[in-house]
């Protein structure tokens, strides 16, 4: 005899949640299906026709076959609350707005710091805004023929 626990068949039906006279249905079927009951039995105990335990046993047997079809993989994806994905959102606004700020106080500081750093870059805008001017005006005095 091979060692191990001796097989508890229909027993194992205690152990499931659910009212009792289910799972006294559950063990009559699994009687049948295994032989341990006849058909007729089974019949009597139930108080139903063989056609109808033989629909019973069908639907029970269906129901442990989609039980055992395998299913995706890992955890099931978890789905975002509705204000969830708003609040993420107002966060990453408020990110780039503290970003901008220190951005912004940055400059200000420069400016207190060294002023002349902002006037020669704005020098630097007014002298190429005229040098555009004066080559427009060459172009122009081109196209006319004058020099």
């Amino acid at each position: 005899m091979p060692a191990g626990r001796p097989p508890l068949g229909s027993s194992h039906v205690n152990s499931l949640d659910g009212p009792e006279e289910l799972k006294q249905r559950l063990r009559v079927l699994l009687d049948s299906l295994s032989g341990a009951c006849t058909i007729d039995e089974a019949c009597r105990v139930l108080g139903v026709s063989a056609a109808r335990l033989h629909e019973m046993r069908h639907q029970a047997l269906a129901g442990a076959l989609a039980a055992l079809a395998p299913g995706r993989p890992g955890r099931p994806a978890r789905q975002p609350e509705p204000g969830e994905t708003r609040i993420r959102e107002l966060e990453h606004e408020l990110d780039e707005a503290k970003v901008d700020l220190q951005a912004a106080r940055t400059r200000l500081e420069i400016a207190l710091v060294m002023p002349h750093v902002l006037r020669s870059a704005a020098d630097g805008k007014k002298n190429e805004t005229q040098a555009k001017a004066r080559r427009g005006k060459r172009r122009r005095r081109r196209q006319r023929g004058g020099t």
